[in-house]
């Protein structure tokens, strides 16, 4: 349970979040996203290798990997996707850091949906929304859902994860650091590289 302050915080953050979700689809500019990656080349680094640890325990330990595939999913939407948008509408240096981390930390990450989407269809020609892996009958923002509900079961109530779960985490993770990153940053012109660092195409 929360204290009042907690619900104040929470409630203040949630307009804010609305709002610069708002500003972000009528104002955000090229250069200002760009900027940020070109200033921040290895902003994929840690979610890059925490999917690496994922893959390589993936056979000996499922509930382990699936931990780590719904932890790189996250960090490659907050961190890489998000974090920049954020930071780039905020027209204070001083402050930018500060709200873009904020941000990304907050949970009830379902209300970025339409800021993500948003980028991705604009920079990477990806409609998020309806977008499915090739052979799955749900959305990848279903999955992403389930995972982080089977994630949270291992890690809260124990419970261990199936190969089939973890596999489903590795194929989403790889979606999102194969495909969805490297198809946002193309439309910047940088690419993403070996170890996750991003350089000029």
């Amino acid at each position: 349970m929360n204290t009042p302050d907690e619900d104040a915080r929470d409630e203040w953050y949630s307009g804010m979040v609305d709002e610069i979700s708002e500003q972000a689809i009528d104002e955000f500019t090229f250069d200002r996203l760009r900027s940020y990656y070109v200033n921040n080349r290895d902003l994929a680094k840690n979610a890059v290798l925490t999917f690496r640890e994922a893959r390589d325990i993936l056979a000996s330990s499922p509930s382990s990997a699936l931990v780590l595939f719904t932890t790189a999913i996250e960090l490659g939407l907050k961190l890489t996707l998000l974090k920049p948008v954020i930071y780039g509408l905020v027209h204070n240096d001083s402050v930018a850091d500060l709200i873009s981390d904020l941000a990304v930390k907050h949970n009830g990450f379902d209300r970025f949906k339409p800021l993500l989407a948003r980028i991705l269809k604009e920079y990477g020609g990806i409609d998020f929304n309806s977008f499915k892996i090739e052979g799955h009958t749900k959305t990848i923002w279903e999955e992403i859902n389930a995972l982080q509900g089977s994630r949270n079961a291992v890690v809260h109530r124990g419970e261990l994860a199936s190969n089939d779960v973890a596999t489903l985490g590795k194929n989403v993770a790889t979606m999102i650091m194969g495909t969805f990153l490297p198809c946002v940053l193309a439309g910047l012109g940088l690419k993403l590289i070996e170890g996750g660092v991003i350089e000029n195409a």
